[in-house]
């Protein structure tokens, strides 16, 4: 079957781009300050600041925070690598927490296990629109006057608790990527409610000023096209979450399999529908995925744990990018532990056995998801598990 692709641009999008090139005015100006203004209205943040991407904006975030030599910061094992490099783009030490099941994001208890006196930030990253356990999370960083980054690049208009998520934790940070739900092609927003950090970050991002800044300006392409998509986010994200729910009433009835549902009290966006394996099935994940693609169904699996990465298992010490090994560093982290040596049974057990994502964005609709159910019991009678239904 074909699957649809995403983004579907159209007349909005062709319109905003030849606004631009009308304006001979193609980067950072009037554009960009348009959908800042569209971004932070909708978050419901005081401040929200493009940039060229999402990795742009946390290693910014982490900077206007002034992480630096010496210091911890708290991330997941499953993300995208960003979310952890963005760490040693400022010479810090990423020290990894295990996840909870409920939502695949950071575990409470496994953070509070993880502060030291040197930990300075934690970075919950909201997988695939589910949005994680911002309550006990902003409840142990507040008891432990730590700041909290939020890593909203799946998330644009999920809710925690009447909250948009990204609007939380003391800065929020989003991906505009193709792939995300409000796209732009490649782009990053950066929101939050402290004047101070707006304005650090507004410097840094362009570079020039008394402090080592950067150049991570968007584009006006980009920021036209966002307020282009932003109107109709929303809409996307209804019927993203209508596909989610057709699929679990049809795997409703299903041992093997089902959708997973968001955590209580929060709303999921579905930047990717995510199935879940009962582990009692005993269905390779890979070979379930390899037969669904195979048919044209694009499910497939989530992360690999960050923490198997090569950044933290270098052949040869680089000249940057491992400052648990390097000299300038005087803070003691303990070298005898490395990355391989530590364990994280909830992320490796979901990221390897048992979660595959499968997007569900429109224009995908109720004819797709009924071909992909079909398809879903025919490789579950192919693999010789027993359903109901």
């Amino acid at each position: 079957m074909d699957w649809p692709v995403w983004p579907q641009l159209g007349e909005a999008e062709q319109a905003a781009v030849k606004r631009v090139v009308s304006s001979n005015q193609l980067y950072a100006a009037e554009e960009v300050r348009r959908f800042e203004t569209l971004f932070k209205e909708y978050v419901g943040t005081s401040h929200a600041l493009g940039c060229g991407n999402a990795t742009q904006g946390l290693h910014m975030a982490l900077a206007a925070l002034d992480v630096g030599v010496g210091d911890e910061v708290i991330v997941p094992p499953i993300s995208w690598i960003s979310t952890a490099s963005c760490v040693l783009m400022q010479n810090a030490i990423p020290v990894f927490a295990d996840c909870e099941p409920e939502s695949l994001g950071l575990d409470p208890l496994a953070v509070e296990a993880k502060i030291t006196p040197r930990t300075k930030a934690i970075i919950p990253v909201h997988l695939f629109g589910y949005p994680c356990d911002m309550n006990g999370l902003m409840a142990v960083a507040q008891k432990h006057g730590i700041q909290v980054v939020e890593d909203a690049s799946h998330a644009h208009g999920a809710y925690s608790h009447g909250m948009r998520v990204g609007g939380i934790g003391d800065i929020g940070v989003f991906s505009l990527h193709q792939r995300k739900n409000l796209c732009v092609g490649d782009g990053g927003m950066v929101v939050t409610n402290d004047d101070d950090v707006a304005d650090k970050i507004y410097r840094l991002r362009s570079f020039g000023h008394d402090e080592l800044s950067y150049n991570y300006r968007m584009t006006e392409f980009a920021a036209a096209i966002g307020s282009a998509r932003i109107t109709r986010l929303d809409e996307d994200n209804r019927a993203r979450a209508e596909n989610a729910e057709r699929m679990g009433r049809l795997l409703e009835d299903c041992p093997h399999l089902r959708v997973r549902k968001p955590r209580p009290g929060t709303t999921c966006v579905y930047h990717s529908m995510l199935i879940e394996l009962h582990p009692e099935s005993n269905i390779p994940l890979s070979a379930f995925a390899n037969a669904m693609n195979a048919h044209g169904v694009p499910c497939n699996k989530i992360y690999d744990p960050l923490h198997r990465h090569s950044h933290f298992h270098p052949e040869k010490d680089p000249a940057r990018g491992v400052p648990w090994r390097a000299p300038f560093n005087t803070a003691p982290f303990d070298e005898s532990v490395e990355y391989a040596d530590v364990h994280f049974p909830v992320s490796v057990e979901y990221c390897d056995n048992r979660i595959l994502e499968l997007p569900v964005h429109p224009p995908v609709g109720g004819d797709h998801i009924e071909k992909a159910h079909a398809l879903i019991r025919h490789e579950l009678d192919s693999a010789g598990a027993s359903h109901t239904g």
